[in-house]
């Protein structure tokens, strides 16, 4: 579950109503819990009308990727894309670890297109119109496969529930809602690409700690490939 930087304020303001109640009973002056309560408001205030927010999100990007696991989790699910993406013979252009900071607050405040929540695998895009049907219709089977390589890898590979993958549901239904049987590819694309992973795990493995490390997209692609050699030779 994403925890947006409202929530995370509302949750600070509960606990210092919580403070202010309790304070009293325990000797704590209610101007204590006031004063914290107004730096917050005025903080968060700023953020928002002068910041657009970034401030928020990267304190909360920075405080979230303290989690090993929570680490481990999402470098699983973006290596899944790339991976699937690569295998599937799509050009990987570029990458980013969902919640995970490369970059100083200095930096992140001067660039206006930070939110530092969002990460993901960049693609080049295969223009369908300048195919055949049946290839454009590989092309939306490909399509699909990598859009649900994150779940299937967060699937495969960490305990408990799925974390991320909202995002790439909705736009591989947005991409499908065409379809006459859109739940019927969904599943089989999510199928696909845990098959692809299941056969690859030592892959994703290794992918996924370059990807956390900052590996180059070049160096990642190259790293697939001497692996899938390995495994040719020792069939």
């Amino acid at each position: 579950m994403n925890v947006t930087a409202t929530d995370l304020l509302a949750i600070a303001i509960f606990t210092i109503t919580m403070m202010s109640l309790v304070g009293t009973m325990v000797g704590l002056s209610p101007i204590v819990p006031s004063a914290i309560a107004i730096t917050l408001l005025g903080t968060w205030g700023i953020d928002i009308g002068y910041f657009q927010g970034k401030f928020g999100a990267y304190t909360q990007s920075w405080l979230r990727a303290r989690s090993p696991k929570y680490r481990e989790r999402v470098s699983y699910h973006e290596a899944g894309h790339f991976l699937v993406a690569h295998l599937l013979g799509f050009k990987v252009t570029s990458y980013a670890i969902a919640g995970i900071v490369g970059k100083s607050l200095q930096e992140v405040l001067a660039d206006d297109g930070f939110n530092g929540i969002e990460g993901g695998v960049e693609i080049a895009t295969v223009d369908p119109n300048a195919m055949s049907s049946g290839l454009a219709t590989n092309l939306l089977d490909r399509y699909s496969t990598v859009y649900m390589a994150g779940i299937a890898a967060e699937q495969l590979m960490c305990e408990g529930e799925m974390e991320g993958g909202l995002d790439d549901l909705q736009r591989l239904r947005k991409a499908i809602s065409h379809l006459p049987n859109p739940m019927t590819q969904e599943r089989w694309a999510i199928l696909n690409a845990r098959n692809l992973l299941s056969e690859r795990r030592s892959i994703l493995t290794t992918l996924a700690q370059q990807m956390l490390n900052g590996t180059d997209v070049d160096e990642c692609c190259q790293t697939i490939d001497r692996a899938l050699q390995a495994e040719v030779v020792n069939l």
